[in-house]
C-alpha cells in the first residue's frame, strides 16, 4: 500500500479514555454546525455531557472513525479509500473523522412511539453521531460500517436535523414516527425515529409499515 493510501485510509476502532479529550471538540463542532443550520435545540449547548461520554467509553459503546493523515502537508479533501473496517490500532498521526455510540440492549426511550417500528425483534441502536469536520461522508461511513454488521438497526434524530434525516433515508432507513426523550429544558425532547433491517418483512410487518407510511 502506498504512503498516500495509508494516510488517507479510514478505519473504525473503539474509543478509550485516552481519547476523551479528543472526542469533546468533535461534539462541540457538531453542536455548532447544528445551530448554524437551524437545529439549535437537538443538542443545545452541552449535550452530550462529559459524564455521558465517559460512560459510553467505559461501556465499550463509543466507536471512532479515524484516519492517519494529521502529518500530511496537504490533506486531500475527498480521497478515494476502501470501506472502513474494524481495526483497534491507534495511528501515529491520527485524526478523528467521526464518532458514534453503539448499543445492543433495548433502548428504554423506544418503548413508546407515535407511529410504529418495523418489527419488535432484537436490534442495535446508533446514538450520538457526530462528525469532526476534518473529512467528508463521516456519518455515511459510520452507517455503512454498522449496516455491514447488524441486520436490524434503530436510530433517532432531531425534528430539524434534515441533513441526518437525509443520510438515514438514503441509507435505506424507514421513518417510523416520533419518540419522546426524557424531559430536558435545554434540548428538544421529540425525535424522529428510524429503523432499517436487511431481512424480508413478514406480512404483518409489511402491513404495519405501509399503514405508517400512509399516515406520515
Amino acid at each position: 500500500m502506498s504512503r498516500y493510501a495509508m494516510e488517507t485510509a479510514r478505519w473504525i476502532r473503539h474509543a478509550t479514555m485516552d481519547d476523551f479529550e479528543a472526542i469533546m471538540p468533535v461534539y462541540a463542532y457538531a453542536r455548532k454546525r447544528m445551530a448554524e443550520t437551524g437545529n439549535p435545540r437537538q443538542w443545545g449547548d452541552k449535550y452530550p455531557l462529559p459524564e455521558r461520554i465517559r460512560e459510553d467509553i467505559a461501556g465499550g459503546h463509543t466507536m471512532l472513525l479515524v484516519d492517519d493523515a494529521a502529518g500530511m502537508d496537504q490533506i486531500p479533501e475527498d480521497p478515494a479509500y476502501p470501506e472502513p473496517e474494524l481495526d483497534e490500532h491507534k495511528g501515529s498521526h491520527e485524526r478523528i473523522i467521526g464518532v458514534f455510540a453503539l448499543f445492543h440492549d433495548p433502548e428504554p426511550d423506544y418503548k413508546v412511539i407515535d407511529g410504529s417500528w418495523l418489527d419488535d425483534r432484537p436490534y442495535t441502536t446508533i446514538h450520538r453521531v457526530a462528525a469532526s469536520g476534518l473529512g467528508r461522508h463521516a456519518a455515511g461511513d459510520l452507517l455503512d460500517w454498522s449496516m455491514r454488521r447488524y441486520e436490524n438497526i434503530r436510530a433517532d434524530t432531531g425534528l430539524k436535523n434534515y441533513a441526518m434525516q437525509h443520510i438515514l433515508e438514503t441509507h435505506g432507513f424507514t421513518r417510523c414516527g416520533n419518540i419522546i426523550m426524557p424531559e430536558n429544558k435545554e434540548i428538544e425532547n421529540v425525535r424522529v425515529a428510524y429503523q432499517r433491517h436487511d431481512r424480508p418483512l413478514d406480512l404483518a410487518e409489511r402491513e404495519r409499515a405501509a399503514k405508517h407510511l400512509v399516515a406520515v
